[in-house]
C-alpha cells in the first residue's frame, strides 16, 4: 500500500506553516487508519476550495474510487486553523473507509440504502478512531428523524439515481429547516441505522468494510434492529 498526497499549488493559498500542519496530519491518520482497514494505493488530492467546503467544518472531501480521494479546504475559515488537524484527519478517515469499502466491495450498488449503509459505517469509523460523533450523523434527531426514516426504509431499494426529489436532498436535506428533507438527514440516518447494527452484532466500523449491505438493510426491514422506532 503506498499513498502519496497531492497539495495543489498554483494558487498560493497552501503553503507555509498551514501546509506542514496539514501534511503532518494526515499522515499520522494514514498510519492510524491503515493499521484498521484494508487499503489499496492511494492518491490524495489536497485543494483549496473554499467554495466547497462544508459551512461547520471549512474542510470537504470525497473519494471517487478505491484509490482517489479529493480533500478541499479553506485556509481562511474562521474555526479551522484551531481545530485543523483533527478536522482535516477526521475527514480523511471519513475517505479512506470509503476508500477501503470500495476496494472490499467493488464500489456501491446505486441504491440509497448502500448509500445510507456506506456513510453510516464512515461516520462510525470516524467516532470509532477519534472517539467523538461528527456533527452531521447527529445533526438531524428526535422526531424529525423518526419521521424522515421511516420515509427512508420505503425507499432503500430505488437507485440512488432516481430518488424523488434528487438525492442531494435525501442525503444533505436542506438549510431552510424543510420538514420532508432536514439538514443531514440522509447522514443522520445511516449513522443511526450502522451505530445500532454495530451494536447489536458486537461489530466495529473498521472491520466491517466489507459487510453486504442487505445483510443491514433486512435486519432493519424484519424489526430485528430497531434505530429509529421503525
Amino acid at each position: 500500500m503506498a499513498i502519496t498526497f497531492h497539495f495543489l499549488s498554483a494558487s498560493g493559498a497552501l503553503h507555509g506553516e498551514f501546509k506542514t500542519r496539514v501534511h503532518a496530519a494526515l499522515e499520522v491518520c494514514v498510519q492510524t487508519c491503515s493499521a484498521k482497514l484494508v487499503l489499496g494505493d492511494l492518491d490524495v488530492v489536497v485543494m483549496a476550495a473554499p467554495k466547497f467546503v462544508i459551512p461547520q467544518l471549512g474542510v470537504n472531501g470525497y473519494s471517487y474510487d478505491a484509490h482517489q480521494i479529493l480533500l478541499q479546504l479553506d485556509p481562511d475559515h474562521d474555526s479551522l486553523a484551531q481545530n485543523l488537524e483533527h478536522r482535516v484527519s477526521a475527514l480523511l478517515a471519513h475517505e479512506l473507509h470509503h476508500c477501503a469499502r470500495s476496494l472490499a466491495c467493488g464500489g456501491l450498488t446505486g441504491t440509497f440504502g448502500d448509500a445510507l449503509v456506506s456513510e453510516g459505517l464512515a461516520c462510525c469509523f470516524e467516532e470509532e478512531i477519534f472517539g467523538v460523533t461528527p456533527f452531521y450523523a447527529i445533526e438531524c434527531m428526535g422526531t424529525v428523524l423518526r419521521q424522515f426514516a421511516a420515509k427512508a426504509k420505503a425507499h432503500v431499494d430505488v437507485p440512488y439515481s432516481q430518488l424523488p426529489g434528487g438525492w442531494v436532498n435525501w442525503m444533505f436535506g436542506s438549510w431552510t429547516g424543510d420538514v420532508v428533507f432536514p439538514y443531514q438527514c440522509g447522514y443522520s440516518t445511516g449513522y443511526g441505522l450502522i451505530r445500532c447494527w454495530l451494536d447489536a452484532t458486537g461489530n466495529q466500523a473498521s472491520s466491517s468494510a466489507g459487510i453486504d449491505p442487505n445483510a443491514v438493510i433486512t435486519a432493519w426491514q424484519r424489526g430485528e434492529i430497531a434505530p429509529f422506532g421503525c
